[in-house]
């Protein structure tokens, strides 16, 4: 590695403005990284059409080799979730849109105030949609979301509104258009209410300097988690019953995980990315946070399918969620290893416990491994890294505003040589290799979604890190080395709560699976959830 002069020389040549300090903080970033890429680097690579870095690509695109199983209506069950609670009550004239949107605002001011997880409140636009909604609940032509009120992140467009990303340097200007998944939402009858808390372009620190860091609802010491910060404490709450997210290493799953909810990140390409600020082609996602499996699925099978914009979209059979209870013949694959070994012990708990209700609901449990698992965060960084420093380079004179963690975390990318990223992305069609064979035995994996609760906030000026153990680690050497597997090679995953450690926490278990096979994590989300009550206990009021 140069040392910091001839490092700062490469980075000016490739026309970048960093001071000393940034420099230095990319170095130290980079020799972090270096042992990885190292191991990486001595892999021999086949001579042959596998190490087209585009198989990476056909993987996430083909169709799901899930098992034929019969497909089950979709009534929501025993548990219609939170959005199913809206629309009861508005069909029984317990309560409209009008009444509940203004009531969602009314908590979710009140949650801003003990959190701060709200960038700007959209009463006017959602009081217009709540008495369009009320007059269609009036006239018996209610949409699938009739008035049901929402949270939206605030890398993820809403028309008429600006989109900050969490940056002083960005935002000014109202958006054009909606994303693609908010038109979705808003062309069924959901209403957004609110643009939520984001790290600085969904990949700064716990603290950014616009809008600062968002307290976790169970213990406001610490974070909420990000980078779909502001989205996951909105929900958490109670202030809505579901937000938008997006998932780059865990940005979904992560928060969800530390504030008790369920997360689904899905396949890649399977909901359009249309409309959402950028941070990586490769690994970017969007998903929900919601509080349960079933308000997940409903949501999913909403935002799914090609939009014709996003490249990565591609064409799917309709979506056939599986809502039954009984797990028989369902095959599940506890992932051990040394990807599953640094955790926490009451986060290993909570996994097996989940493990046991699968089991009890009828599933089969085996034992398996990801041999190079452990190896998907550092690689997935090297990825993202250097597609987020592509993506920030037109305002790379306007660095020293960015949040000091954006600045330290994408400028690892700016002189990751061209032979490096090329190998991740071959790596990444080895992985999921991997992940076939294990799949093949297996219709699921089961692995912890995180190594640990939700870490305390840090100081203004000191390092994030999480508690595994009763020892520290640094925050972004932790906590997606699971979560980074399913952003690396596309695969579908769910965080859903386990229960809860010592210090009253929630613990979250991660199920990854198929190719577009969401529905099987989502039928097994289910049968947990109906043996268990985490996702309907919420942190006590502020």
């Amino acid at each position: 590695m140069a040392e910091p002069a001839a490092l700062a020389r490469e980075v000016a040549r490739l026309g970048y403005v960093l001071d000393d300090e940034q420099v230095g903080a990319m170095r130290a970033a980079v020799v972090a990284a270096e042992p990885a890429i190292a191991v990486l680097r001595g892999r021999p690579v086949p001579m042959d059409g596998d190490a087209d870095p585009a198989h990476g690509d056909r993987w996430a695109r083909a169709a799901t080799t899930a098992r034929e199983r019969p497909a089950a209506a979709h009534d929501g069950g025993d548990d219609s979730g939170e959005i199913g609670a809206f629309l009861a009550a508005f069909a029984a004239g317990r309560s409209t849109p009008d009444r509940a949107v203004a009531e969602a605002l009314e908590r979710l001011r009140t949650a801003h105030v003990a959190l701060n997880c709200t960038i700007r409140f959209l009463d006017e636009r959602a009081t217009r949609a709540a008495a369009e909604s009320t007059r269609r609940w009036a006239d018996g032509r209610p949409r699938p979301l009739e008035g049901v009120p929402f949270g939206v992140k605030d890398v993820v467009d809403v028309a008429g509104v600006p989109t900050t990303a969490g940056s002083w340097c960005h935002g000014d200007a109202p958006a054009a258009a909606s994303a693609t998944v908010v038109r979705r939402l808003e062309e069924a009858g959901a209403i957004p209410v609110s643009k939520d808390a984001t790290t600085e372009f969904a990949v700064g620190g716990p603290r950014p300097p616009r809008f600062g860091a968002v307290r976790n609802p169970w213990d406001a010491g610490r974070w909420a988690g990000g980078s779909s910060t502001g989205s996951a404490a909105a929900v958490a709450a109670r202030a809505v019953p579901f937000a938008l997210g997006t998932d780059v290493g865990g940005s979904v799953r992560l928060p969800a995980a530390w504030c008790g909810l369920t997360g689904l990140k899905p396949t890649a390409g399977a909901i359009p990315r249309t409309g959402i600020f950028p941070l990586s082609w490769t690994a970017e996602t969007v998903g929900p946070l919601t509080r349960s499996a079933a308000d997940a699925a409903r949501l999913f099978a909403l935002l799914r399918g090609p939009d014709g914009a996003d490249p990565r979209g591609v064409d799917l059979p309709p979506f056939a969620p599986d809502d039954r209870p009984d797990l028989a013949g369902l095959r599940v694959a506890v992932i051990g290893g040394e990807v599953t070994a640094f955790c926490d012990a009451d986060v290993r708990a909570g996994v097996d416990a989940a493990v046991g209700h699968l089991a009890a609901a009828g599933a089969d449990v085996v034992e398996a491994e990801l041999p190079h698992g452990a190896a998907a965060l550092p690689i997935g960084y090297e990825i993202v890294f250097a597609e987020a420093a592509t993506l920030h380079r037109l305002d790379r004179d306007r660095w020293d505003r960015y949040d000091p963690v954006t600045v330290r975390r994408i400028s690892q990318g700016i002189t990751t040589p061209a032979v490096d990223y090329l190998r991740a992305l071959q790596f990444r069609a080895e992985l999921q290799r991997e992940l076939d064979a294990v799949l093949t035995d297996a219709d699921l994996l089961v692995m912890p979604t995180c190594p640990s609760t939700a870490p305390w906030l840090p100081e203004s000026g000191s390092e994030a890190v999480v508690v595994v153990d009763g020892e520290t680690f640094p925050l972004y050497a932790a906590q997606s080395r699971t979560t980074m597997i399913a952003n690396l090679t596309g695969a579908p995953a769910l965080a859903l709560p386990s229960g809860f450690a010592a210090d009253g926490c929630p613990t979250s278990v991660q199920f990854v699976g198929r190719p577009h096979d969401e529905a099987t994590l989502l039928r097994a989300a289910r049968a947990v959830q109906a043996r268990t009550d985490h996702h309907r206990r919420g942190p006590s009021p502020a």
